[in-house]
């Protein structure tokens, strides 16, 4: 008990008391861990700047995929499986793995570690927060090496080698699947362009990791004639709706462009796969530095959407992006907040309205900074800034360009879009609103 109270007492104990608190030190704990082993003569060949090291340990652990080096030729064997265990780790979540380690000892979280758990996992009890738990494990595991299978018989007709072959399969389905986007290739697919069982697989785990397991088991239930839950339905709607819509955008606006002598098929494979992978992940089939403006708006818009909560997605999510558009269609209308016969909580509305100011607040000042700092073209630097803060990972061409201070606005920009939402949602789910003042309506013109 002294212990626990000298604890307590320390200095440094109010920075792991409230969960927002947690998640931002645990992310940072990792990066700062990653960066050090990366950075182990070991892990790389050659010079390798720690600035570096750090860049690409915050990449991976916040799942974005961008690079400031060819990973084939500068990391090792060693640094290249480090990179992976960091995008895994980074991928379920610190939480997840301390806490499946609590569960495989057989012992129970701090007040604190639980209390985080409740918030992230959306859980009301011990036992919800355990059942959570597995079912993101054996749902990542299954996809992931489900996935890993069949990449590995792609690359085998493509005629590497069986070890190759192996290798590459885990490696991409890992990455696939927590949404990181490293590839083993400095033209990352752009060379399997016409491979469409490797575009497909790699899209669809993409897709499934940026659902979370909570809400493909509801979706799942649907072939069960089950009937969804709002967010199931809000989820699968606006998932569907962004596949499409942006695969058949980016085909019509691309189709003479960087589609130029593809087949009608090879088209709309690249499209799909572009628009999948626009919203979270940082694989590309094609060089994006060559897409035309109304494409660069439209992958904009998706980064900054991203996927659905409580997958491994960055961005400010699908439902906080519909909950504002059925907001707005509803007050059109004349209606009540309503979806599926439910009632959308005023407490829902105002925490998502919070979390897209400040996500775009934030956006626009790392822009700012990017543009004052740096000698590079400003289209090239909106979009990498998009792309860091949505924890996407694809990039024009100019990561590798950056200077040691646009590097660490990059950096900063991968963590905050990493953990930003989550714990801004943690310390909003925390205040209590409820006051025994009751004061007069203020009228305010808004036009």
């Amino acid at each position: 008990m002294k212990i626990i109270q000298s604890i307590k007492n320390c200095n440094f104990y109010f920075l792991i008391k409230s969960p927002e608190r947690i998640l931002l030190l645990s992310f940072f704990a990792l990066c700062i861990l990653g960066a050090f082993l990366l950075f182990l003569p070991f892990s790389h060949y050659g010079e390798f700047k720690f600035i570096d090291s750090i860049f690409m340990a915050t990449s991976a652990v916040c799942v974005t995929g961008l690079s400031v080096i060819d990973i084939t030729k500068t990391l090792s064997g060693a640094g290249q499986f480090i990179l992976l265990m960091l995008v895994q780790v980074g991928g379920l979540g610190i939480m997840s793995i301390s806490a499946i380690i609590f569960i495989l000892l057989g012992k129970r979280m701090s007040l604190s570690h639980e209390k985080t758990a409740k918030n992230i996992f959306d859980a009301e009890s011990k036992e919800e927060i355990k059942n959570s738990i597995i079912l993101i494990f054996k749902y990542t595991f299954l996809l992931e090496l489900s996935g890993a299978i069949i990449l590995f018989a792609g690359f085998l007709i493509q005629g590497k080698s069986i070890i190759e072959s192996f290798y590459l399969g885990f490696y991409t389905a890992i990455s696939a699947f927590c949404n990181a986007g490293f590839f083993l290739n400095s033209n990352n697919l752009i060379d399997y362009y016409d491979v469409p069982v490797i575009l497909y697989t790699i899209s669809f785990l993409i897709i499934l990791g940026g659902l979370s397991p909570a809400l493909s088991v509801m979706i799942y239930n649907v072939f069960k004639k089950k009937k969804l839950p709002p967010v199931g339905i809000i989820v699968l709607y606006s998932t569907i709706i962004l596949l499409f819509s942006g695969c058949l955008f980016f085909m019509i606006s691309e189709y003479n462009g960087v589609l130029d002598g593809f087949s009608f098929f090879e088209k709309f494979n690249n499209s799909w796969f572009q628009s999948a992978s626009a919203r979270t992940a940082g694989f590309n089939s094609v060089d994006l530095g060559k897409i035309n403006t109304g494409t660069y708006i439209l992958m904009l818009f998706l980064m900054i959407t991203g996927g659905s909560p409580g997958g491994t997605a960055g961005g400010i999510k699908t439902t906080t992006l519909s909950i504002l558009l059925l907001t707005a269609y509803n007050t059109l209308r004349g209606r009540k907040n309503i979806v599926r016969n439910r009632r959308i909580m005023h407490n829902t509305v105002h925490n998502a309205i919070t979390l897209v100011t400040v996500y775009l607040s934030v956006l626009l000042l790392l822009v700012l900074m990017l543009l004052t700092t740096q000698t590079i073209n400003g289209k090239e630097l909106i979009f990498e800034a998009v792309s860091a803060i949505g924890t996407v990972g694809l990039s024009m061409g100019i990561t590798q360009n950056l200077d040691e201070v646009g590097k660490t606005i990059i950096v900063s920009a991968m963590f905050l879009g990493r953990t930003l939402p989550a714990t801004l949602i943690c310390y909003l789910n925390g205040k209590s609103y409820q006051s025994k003042l009751i004061y007069p309506d203020a009228k305010i013109s808004l036009t």
